[in-house]
């Protein structure tokens, strides 16, 4: 994975702001979503998230935070921790690794109303887990 110069910044930045290490960085719109190690999780966000808001100020955009884990999986889980998700499926397709997640009857109408988180999750995936896609069901 390669990081350009200006991800690096908001990287340095948050570190500034609150001590955490981020592994990367996703800049869509004027929101940053950030990818933070389970450890560091706590420490980014800051006592009564006085971290998020001083780098909210700081760079005029909106901060999100994820949690980074080990496995492709278990970051889509976490990443979309306010949707029910029935299961999640790997496959292959052209070479390229997919995930399909089938979600709870109603819970597609509350993914697709957050078309840009999806797309800030789906760019975070492909960039740390080599997953070119996730397909919602």
């Amino acid at each position: 994975m390669r990081l350009t110069s200006d991800e690096i910044f908001y990287l340095n930045e948050l570190n500034s702001a609150s001590g955490a290490n981020a592994r990367d960085c996703v800049i869509e719109g004027n929101v940053i979503t950030f990818l933070v190690r389970k450890k560091e999780l706590g420490k980014a966000i800051g006592k009564d998230a006085e971290a998020v808001k001083k780098l909210r100020l700081k760079l005029k955009l909106n901060v999100e935070l994820l949690e980074y884990a080990e496995e492709g999986k278990e970051f889509i889980k976490k990443a979309l921790y306010d949707i029910k998700i029935k299961e999640i499926k790997f496959v292959e397709r052209n070479g390229k690794k997919i995930a399909n997640v089938s979600l709870e009857s109603g819970e597609r109408r509350k993914i697709l109303g957050q078309t840009g988180r999806l797309k800030r999750i789906k760019a975070l995936a492909r960039r740390n887990y080599k997953v070119e896609d996730i397909k919602i069901h």
